[in-house]
């Protein structure tokens, strides 16, 4: 990942040296290594060996967003099931990937970092919770 896409509290993939991935929370940076810790401990690795984790509707129903069943029109044609929370001024449309962040226009997401960089956008510093498996 490029160091800008980075920043404190996001979650994204570390790789461990058995070819597993580790879900790390990000704590720092420092000379081009960026560090986290995981259920497992603390780790670093470099900035760009870091990985996103795709945004998923497991993951958007584990931090309490809610699948609303009608459809809603999305980019002034299409329409798409959408999912909402009550403390956010946006919407996650799940169109197929990416998904969109939308306030008054949309914004394409893919990956939880980049849904946490939109929450702290609008002032919400909400606790993301990021399951192993």
């Amino acid at each position: 990942m490029k160091a800008n896409e980075l920043m404190t509290g996001v979650f994204v993939y570390f790789n461990c040296f058995d070819g597993s991935k580790i879900v790390v929370r990000v704590t720092g940076f420092k000379d081009g290594i960026v560090y986290g810790d995981s259920e497992k401990g603390s780790h670093w690795c470099k900035n760009e060996k870091a990985e996103p984790i795709p945004l998923t509707p497991e993951i958007l129903e584990q931090n309490g967003f809610v699948l609303k069943e009608e459809e809603v029109g999305m980019y002034g044609v299409e329409i798409a099931p959408h999912y909402t929370r009550d403390d956010l001024p946006f919407e996650v449309f799940c169109d197929g990937e990416p998904f969109a962040v939308w306030f008054k226009d949309p914004v394409n997401i893919k990956y939880v970092h980049q849904l946490q960089h939109a929450m702290r956008f609008c002032g919400i510093e909400k606790e993301i919770i990021v399951k192993e498996g």
